[in-house]
């Protein structure tokens, strides 16, 4: 059966120079190709899953949905927080020191888990 059927609601997603571009589209076509479903939509082709699921193109659930309508937009962009997190780290931070504590405190817990500067 195919994930979707032609006028179903749809998200199609591309990249942005701000981030991530998310779209409300429809569907206009669907074919199985013997491997997967290719689906085009108003924003583009993409290649499914039984799912429905593709690189660039996801059903439109409902908290996306909600999402749309809390906005009052069919697109919008999703901005990257790397940037705000590479900013917050401490860049001075022991980490041989921070292992040693983990180690000591958590009763050899740190053996789990092992940190590395990227400095």
């Amino acid at each position: 059966m195919a994930p979707y059927r032609v006028g179903d609601p749809a998200v199609f997603i591309s990249n942005d120079p701000e981030g991530m571009r998310v779209e409300r589209t429809a569907v206009l076509a669907v074919r199985f190709d013997g491997e997967g479903w290719n689906v085009e939509t108003l924003a583009g082709s993409e290649r499914v899953d039984e799912r429905g699921e593709g690189q660039r193109l996801v059903p439109l659930d409902p908290e996306m949905a909600q999402e749309f309508e809390d906005r009052g937009t069919t697109t919008f962009v999703v901005h990257s927080t790397v940037d705000n997190i590479d900013r917050d780290l401490v860049t001075g931070l022991d980490w041989q020191r921070f292992e040693h504590d983990l180690s000591v405190e958590g009763g050899g817990c740190a053996d789990m888990v092992t940190f590395r500067s990227t400095s």
